[in-house]
């Protein structure tokens, strides 16, 4: 939600910038949507046209999460207006070079990698399926079945803050690996960021709502998403990657 910006937006202010903090329908306080199909796309066209109404014909796009991917579509599909584009999230699709060199690399990675240190960092299959089991299991119930989830949830704090919360609990913790550290995780988040986003959640009451956009980006925009290949459509706005 736009509660994950509160202490970045006044100091953006301050350096003189007018920011347009929207909520991604059916997140946080916008209403989820009426009609099938929001998908990562549709939000993307709908921002853009916000701006216009708003006034801005040209303005810098900021995203993390689902915002990095409708800032990719923004600054692809309206690349006059975008001025540049800040993503915290990268977007990147292999080519065949990639793809041989993460294979061979799996059974000689002195052929590829310098380090053993590059080698645990970019080798994605050294531990692939553990942190999928671990980290990513939100978005496979989320894709293929999140009414069943969120209805479960809805009413239910308890199931609402467990379900926000462990998330951003493993992903904030230098080795979520090691539940020890998950405590330290959840000090690296907030406790009172944890609680903000939840209260927000369930005020709004549209939990279920946003979890229906992972399942319209896989079954609506995954085979439009594949053609944003860096050789076929480079950016033609300024664009920054942050690691």
């Amino acid at each position: 939600t736009v509660w994950e910006f509160h202490k970045s937006i006044p100091k953006l202010i301050e350096q003189g910038y007018t920011v347009v903090a929207p909520s991604l329908p059916g997140h946080g306080f916008t209403d989820p949507p009426t009609v099938p199909g929001v998908s990562p796309c549709v939000v993307a066209c709908a921002f853009h046209k916000l701006m216009i109404k708003l006034g801005y014909h040209k303005y810098i796009v900021h995203g993390g999460d689902w915002g990095a991917i409708i800032g990719a579509v923004m600054t692809h599909v309206y690349p006059d207006h975008v001025l540049g584009l800040h993503n915290t999230m990268n977007h990147i699709h292999f080519g065949w070079r990639q793809i041989t060199q993460l294979i061979v690399g799996m059974f000689a990675p002195k052929l590829v990698y310098k380090t053993p240190q590059e080698d645990a960092f970019i080798n994605p299959l050294s531990g692939l399926e553990e942190r999928m089991y671990k980290k990513f299991a939100f978005f496979h119930i989320q894709t293929v079945i999140p009414d069943t989830l969120g209805y479960g949830i809805v009413d239910s704090p308890v199931g609402l803050i467990s379900w926000i919360g462990s998330p951003l609990v493993l992903m904030s913790a230098p080795n979520n690996r090691d539940p020890a550290q998950w405590r330290r995780g959840l000090l690296n988040f907030g406790l009172d960021n944890v609680c903000a986003t939840v209260v927000i959640y369930w005020a709004m009451r549209n939990a279920q709502a946003s979890m229906r956009l992972y399942y319209e980006f896989y079954w609506n925009d995954r085979e439009y998403m594949e053609n944003f290949t860096i050789p076929k459509f480079p950016s033609p706005s300024p664009t920054s990657l942050t690691k």
